[in-house]
């Protein structure tokens, strides 16, 4: 097999958007690139962390084709952090199936991929916006996976507070309770529904009482005891909303305006709380992960 190579260009992600938790995710404007090498004889694992976790999709994604493959290289470029909540792991595993799917020859469609993609990330609210682009739904039933997008107003930003420390997935997930009340439910229930309703119907005024969660950022706040000042901190300065992005640690702000106003405020949180981190104002991307070079 000869050496081959293709470069795809895929987006962070902010996921669960306060109280839907593992159903909603939103692709961000804020990109990496991921060149990927395929050889015809053995190479090294990556040792980057992300690159890794891309080059295993790729693999896989040849092994269920029934494919051979020889050394994978991987090399990616970009800033956006490791373990803050922005789906970089979902970035990974998309690139990596996005790729081979190109080295491949495009066998099968971005939807075609998805069922391999979700069971690399092991849930879809990331994966699905990374692949795919724009604000997703996302729900499982029976092993599959059923998403519907949601229009996203184009004045529409996140202020993100990214702090230096960084919150795996899998130990805040630890945290949170195996079991809720009904009113706890439908608390979540009903305010997972109004983010969407007001983010499709530009009802910004909503977004306060919709971004609200009890099943998730309460005990994951636990790790994070600055979390709900900074919150606090932003809605004073003028977010419409705020939540917690993914797992943690970013969070991220709805805005329409104020841009400095709500960085400079969740900044000044933070430092409160002897916490260091940068802010970063990010759009939202209907475009998912592309092929930009083969």
């Amino acid at each position: 097999m000869p050496d081959r190579t293709v470069s795809v260009r895929v987006p962070t992600t902010s996921a669960n958007l306060g109280p839907g938790f593992d159903s909603l995710g939103v692709a961000l404007d804020w990109t990496a690139l991921f060149t990927v090498e395929v050889q015809d004889h053995a190479a090294p694992e990556p040792v980057d962390p992300i690159e890794r976790m891309a080059a295993q999709a790729v693999a896989s994604f040849f092994d269920a084709a029934g494919e051979p493959h020889g050394g994978i290289r991987v090399a990616c470029v970009g800033d956006m952090p490791v373990g803050r909540g922005l789906g970089m792991s979902a970035a990974a595993r998309a690139a990596g199936v996005v790729a081979a799917n190109a080295l491949l020859g495009n066998r099968l469609s971005m939807e075609e991929m998805l069922p391999l993609a979700v069971r690399l990330e092991g849930h879809g609210d990331n994966i699905i916006p990374a692949l795919l682009g724009g604000m997703q739904v996302v729900v499982e039933n029976e092993g599959t996976q059923y998403h519907a997008p949601v229009a996203i107003p184009d004045d529409l930003r996140l202020a993100l507070l990214i702090p230096e420390f960084d919150m795996p997935t899998n130990e805040s997930r630890k945290r949170l309770p195996e079991t809720l009340t009904r009113n706890q439910a439908v608390h979540n229930i009903g305010r997972a529904a109004l983010v969407v309703a007001a983010i499709a119907g530009h009802r910004y005024e909503l977004l306060n009482i919709a971004t609200e969660d009890i099943l998730h950022q309460p005990a994951r706040s636990t790790l994070f005891p600055a979390m709900y000042p900074i919150f606090d901190a932003a809605r004073a300065a003028g977010a419409h909303g705020v939540y917690l992005s993914g797992g943690g640690s970013t969070i991220a702000a709805f805005i329409t305006d104020h841009d400095d106003a709500v960085t400079g405020a969740m900044r000044q949180a933070a430092a409160a709380h002897g916490l260091q981190a940068q802010t970063r104002v990010v759009g939202f991307s209907a475009r998912g992960t592309e092929v930009v070079e083969a």
